[in-house]
């Protein structure tokens, strides 16, 4: 009700001013509170360019820019910007993996593709934390004995960071046989058909040297899923209730699981976007939210420095990738958790500034970067 009656404000005054030769944008409104704790505040009280950002959802609402389901801006600690988009729900057998055509909100949850990967190697940190893992230097096999018949001399060498980097060497084809195809020779995909679906990923033979080479791997990922069930005594999805989700006051989540007892670690876990942002804001404030220190600092530098080299971005943390963003004449360094189809956490540490991003561009081109660059940091003022 109150942005509709915003809506029709704002075009009764649109309508005065152009009678006059004159042109304004609707006000942004300021992002409601509620039961999640979220501070806000309007754009132009941290120095937000409003008629920017009102450029930038007209270009949404009018079909320039596709399939962005939600763009949240967390400023200064404050949620200052808050916008929800009609869109297609996630469906992977659905026509250009679409499901239903909904509205948006701040109360639906959504599928964060591989964005799940760094919720995943933050509670690899929160486990390395507590000291129930020794370091990201320990060797995947020390979790599996089960599995000691497929070791052999290199893979033997592969560690927890070799996972987290995606450096391990093991063969994959993801990037050379994409999710998108549906094709079943998918490793991804794989994963869902084989019985055992953690002996699959160790069993791949090893096609480059450990810490090598980069490749897209989330199979990686979902060994360490498995890592922290070993080596906590809980499921992935349980040491996560526990040590990030309940402090970071996120109840309203859905795992996807491969099978009954195994979370998907790489991948379709589904949250609000006010809480995805918290996982950006956790990041930005060096593991503290709501002073309570959820992960350490020094995790927080680790996995946000490049320990890999990528094809086309700036670098590659603990599954976080690392970006530099320009805008004009000014460079803005960045890292960010990346889903298929459009989802975002951006940290700007220097601005002082996290960017989500929620979206259905599984097919289509993916306008998130072109709206940063265009619309939202030059309304850094």
């Amino acid at each position: 009700m109150k942005r509709l009656f915003l809506g029709l404000l704002a075009g009764i005054l649109i309508g005065i001013f152009s009678l006059s030769g004159c042109t304004l944008l609707p006000a942004t409104p300021t992002p409601e509170l509620s039961w999640d704790d979220w501070q806000t505040a309007a754009p132009g009280e941290v120095g937000l360019d409003e008629q920017l950002l009102n450029e930038a959802v007209e270009r949404i609402n009018s079909g320039d820019y596709t399939n962005v389901h939600a763009i949240l801006i967390i400023k200064d600690g404050k949620l200052v910007f808050e916008e929800y988009f009609r869109g297609y729900t996630w469906d992977f057998y659905g026509e250009k993996f679409r499901g239903d055509l909904v509205e948006f909100d701040e109360h639906r949850l959504h599928n964060l593709a591989s964005v799940t990967k760094s919720f995943t190697s933050a509670l690899i940190g929160i486990a390395i934390d507590q000291g129930v893992i020794p370091s990201v230097e320990e060797k995947v096999w020390t979790y599996f004995p089960e599995y000691n018949d497929l070791r052999d001399e290199t893979k033997d060498k592969i560690s927890l960071a070799h996972l987290l980097t995606m450096t391990s060497g093991l063969e994959w084809n993801g990037m050379d046989i994409p999710v998108s195809s549906r094709d079943t020779r998918n490793d991804l995909v794989q994963l869902f058909m084989v019985a055992d679906p953690i002996a699959y990923v160790l069993a791949k033979p090893v096609v480059d040297e450990p810490g090598t080479r980069w490749y897209y791997n989330g199979g990686g990922t979902n060994v360490l899923g498995e890592v922290i069930r070993k080596a906590s005594g809980m499921r992935m999805d349980e040491f996560a209730e526990q040590y990030l989700f309940s402090p970071l006051g996120i109840t309203d989540y859905e795992w996807d699981f491969i099978n009954p007892d195994l979370i998907h670690a790489s991948g379709n876990l589904r949250l609000r976007p006010r809480d995805m942002a918290k996982l950006g804001m956790l990041f930005l404030n060096e593991g503290v939210w709501r002073g309570e220190q959820i992960v350490s600092e020094d995790w927080i530098k680790k996995s946000t420095q490049a320990h890999a080299t990528t094809s086309w971005e700036s670098g590659y943390g603990y599954q976080w990738w690392l970006v530099t963003y320009r805008s004009g004449l000014q460079i803005f360094d960045s890292f960010y958790a990346n889903g298929w189809g459009g989802q975002r956490i951006i940290v700007f540490p220097s601005l002082e500034m996290v960017v989500v991003f929620t979206g259905g561009n599984y097919i289509e081109g993916n306008p998130v970067d072109e709206i940063i660059e265009r619309y939202i940091l030059p309304a850094v003022q």
